[in-house]
């Protein structure tokens, strides 16, 4: 079971309201090593200097979007199998097809609570103790 507390993870989204939600509820969670980018740009510079365990991405931004950064990531193999899992504001099965067919691990329908943030989570990277 791995400790909330000794993972470290990047959230990416353009809104501050909700990398500030998404960092509350992780916080709730246990996770205290939590980083946030504003873009998919903002993201691979972050990927550059630092190691993360978990990236929880918004599909929807300006400047490169959550299925073009998993798309990029996926092509490296520093972060082939980083646990990744895209928030969306759209339940539209296409849309979620083709994030899985891309390598997403997971997919996280926006609102959302801390106990989906952690079914989802824990879905991905197992138990959190």
């Amino acid at each position: 079971m791995p400790k909330a507390s000794a993972l470290s993870v990047l959230i990416v989204d353009d809104q501050q309201s909700m990398r500030g939600i998404c960092k509350y509820i992780l916080t709730q969670l246990g996770f205290k090593d939590i980083i946030e980018a504003k873009s998919g740009r903002d993201a691979l510079t972050k990927l550059e200097k630092a190691s993360f365990d978990l990236i929880i991405s918004d599909w929807n931004m300006d400047d490169i979007d959550g299925l073009t950064l998993l798309k990029v990531l996926r092509k490296h193999p520093r972060t082939a199998a980083l646990p990744f899992i895209m928030a969306t504001g759209r339940s539209d099965k296409e849309q979620v097809k083709e994030a899985i067919a891309c390598g997403v691990n997971n997919y996280i329908i926006k609102p959302f609570d801390a106990g989906t943030m952690k079914k989802r989570i824990e879905a991905v990277i197992g138990a959190l103790s």
